[in-house]
Order: C-alpha cells, then structure tokens, then sequence
C-alpha cells in the first residue's frame, strides 16, 4: 500500500499553499477511488476544505513508448489521485502502443491539483477524470467541460457497517454516527443523495467528518456506518475477517458516475483525437476485462508503491472494479456509453438539493459520439 506518511506530507504541503486553515485530513488509504472537488464556487459546504490529491511521479517508460516518436498529438490526461489499479485501463492502452498507434504520446499527471475539471476546463490539460455531479456543477459555474465516455456504470459510493450493527437499509441510519470524509467529493454526493432519494435529512443522522479514515473508525467502532467505495473499504474490512452490510447508493438513486472528461475546445479544434484517445483507453479497458491478471501486472509497473506493499488487496480491488465499468448498456451499446437517463436523475437531485444553483442543459454536458468509430 502507499506509504502512509507520504500522503500526511504532500496533503500538508498542499493546504499550506493554499492558505487552507481547517485541520489537514488524514490522508486516503491505498486503493481509494477518486475525490474530485469543483471550484471553489461550487462547494456543497461554505469554507470546507477539499482533498487534495498527493503528487507523484510520471509514468515509468512503456513499451508502447517505443513507437510514440511518430506520434503527432501531445496529450495530458490528468489524473485526479495518485498511481491506482483502477487505472489500469489507461496503463494497458500505453503499455500496448494503443495510444501511440493513434498518434498520441500521452503523459500521465498526477498533480497536486485538487481540481481536475477546472484545469480540463481551462485547456491545460486534455483530458481528466470526474464524476457527473462535477461536471453539472462546473457547466453551471460556466466551465465548459463534456463527459466522453463513461469509467463507473454504477455510482460507487456506499455505506458500510458491521453486520452486528443490523443496518441494512436506510431506515435503519436514523439516529446512527455515520462517518465521511468530510462535506465535499463523491462520498458526501452519495450520502446526500441517499437521503434525498429516501426523504431524509442530514438531521436524521450524527453525521461526523473523519478524514480519510471510515476504515479504522468503522473496525474501532468510533462511527457505525462508513461512506466510501464499494470496490474499497468494504474490501479492506473483509481482508481483517470483519463481515459488513453494504448499502449501495446506487441502490435507490442513478447518479451519474467517474468517467473521461474534455473541454468543449478540444471537441470542436480536434474531435479525431478526442475519438482515438477515448477508443484506445477503452479498448484498454477491454483488455484488463478479458485478462484481469494481465491488466493487475501492467497496472503494477506504473504503481511503484503498490509493488512494495499489499498486492493481494490491490488485486481485489481491481478484481472488484471489473464490474463497475461493465452493465446491460455496454452490453448492448459498448464500453464507455453514458445513460442520459443516469445524468437527467443526477441534474434533479442537485437542483432538488439547491448544490446546482442554475439551470443547465443537461443534453451539453455528455456524449456518446466517441465510443465507436
């Protein structure tokens, strides 16, 4: 797993130079999904600082680098966390020369930004990664960036509780400590969107924010119910012999999940490109589908830490993720569509919730004019 101590430092060093003044959280484990948080004027909470996302190297030189001299188009596909099995997909359609023979030479870049939609929004990078929800809340903040194809078919956020705690619904979080990351990111949407979907409130629970802990504060019994990912904490608990109860998000409400992000710019300057870097990346995704053992060694080479640290949970983790970039619409549409259905779900809850404070055309923010050729 990555090292402990190096997130502590990166997320101190980042909220130092951004002036932040709350309490810096505790860092995410390893495996841990993406946390992506919008501009500044699109918090969900006032003066909550975001999680910023630790910084590391590039990716090490490929196989697939080998062709890439021929390569006419100079991308950046940001990366809105540090080196992660999930993306393995982008690993594999590197390591493979996909990329490369589409003309592309990508660079992997794992910044110490904490907003990816922004830095897409603004062209100085090509492509990133950011949820539904992000991607509304930036076109209604006036950010032109567009969803290309679909990563998660499925929200992945869920709440988890040992199985002693009898929750099993969402009734049965009334009254309970539930703990998240703190009030912004993809496990606040999904929690806030559980209740909305279910007519509850914030005031029906003891909401606490932890940091990103909900792991040990689950196993210590500090919380009774964690929000996170599915292809993650429940993962880790599992691997300390503690059984839990699963309540998916996506359960009771579509939300709009992570997939590849682009600015409008490079959709009307250069929309080839647009299409072959997303038909490589899921024809990557298609491999690590086909061969997950493949796709985990891959992945690994572009992760020097996970080397060095839990491979088997890593390995479930990846395993776990399978399922999230697959559902009946790629069966019949392919890997990487977009439901609209999903987004029209997402666009109302935020309005609904008053975190969308505008109306946006919802029609602008997605498209599946990219996933075939």
């Amino acid at each position: 797993m990555f090292r402990k101590m190096m997130y502590v430092v990166l997320s101190a060093l980042l909220l130092a130079a951004c002036g932040a003044t709350e309490p810096t959280a505790t860092a995410p484990t390893a495996g841990q999904p993406t946390e992506v948080q919008p501009p500044a004027e699109m918090t969900v909470a006032p003066g909550q600082a975001g999680a910023p996302t630790a910084g590391a190297a590039p990716a090490q030189p490929t196989a697939g680098a080998a062709n890439q001299n021929t390569a006419t188009h100079e991308i950046v596909m940001a990366m809105p966390y540090v080196p992660n099995v999930q993306f393995a997909p982008f690993y594999v359609a590197d390591k493979k020369g996909y990329y490369a023979q589409s003309g592309i030479k990508v660079t992997f870049d794992y910044n110490y930004e904490t907003d990816v939609v922004q830095r897409v929004a603004q062209n100085t990078v090509q492509f990133g990664l950011a949820s539904g929800d992000s991607v509304l809340l930036a076109r209604g903040q006036g950010l032109p960036v567009v969803t290309v194809a679909t990563n998660s078919q499925k929200f992945p956020i869920v709440l988890f509780s040992k199985v002693a705690e009898n929750i099993t619904r969402p009734a049965d979080l009334k009254g309970k400590s539930v703990g998240v990351p703190g009030r912004f990111g993809a496990s606040y949407i999904g929690l806030q969107a559980l209740l909305y979907a279910n007519n509850m409130t914030e005031n029906d629970l003891n909401v606490q924010e932890i940091g990103f802990t909900q792991v040990q504060a689950v196993q210590q019994d500090k919380v009774q119910v964690g929000v996170g990912y599915g292809n993650n904490e429940p993962i880790q608990l599992e691997q300390q012999g503690i059984k839990t109860n699963i309540i998916r998000v996506s359960d009771y409400i579509p939300l709009a999940s992570d997939g590849l992000i682009t600015s409008e710019t490079l959709i009307n300057q250069d929309p080839n490109v647009v299409r072959a870097f997303v038909q490589a990346t899921i024809k990557g995704m298609q491999d690590v589908i086909n061969d997950p053992d493949e796709g985990f060694s891959i992945a690994l080479a572009y992760i020097p830490e996970a080397q060095h640290g839990d491979t088997q949970l890593q390995r479930k983790v990846l395993q776990e993720t399978l399922s999230y970039w697959q559902s009946d619409m790629t069966s019949k549409n392919g890997l990487g569509y977009t439901d609209a259905n999903s987004w029209q779900a997402t666009y109302k809850f935020l309005r609904d919730s008053h975190l969308l404070k505008t109306d946006v055309d919802v029609s602008k923010a997605f498209t599946n004019q990219f996933i075939t050729s």
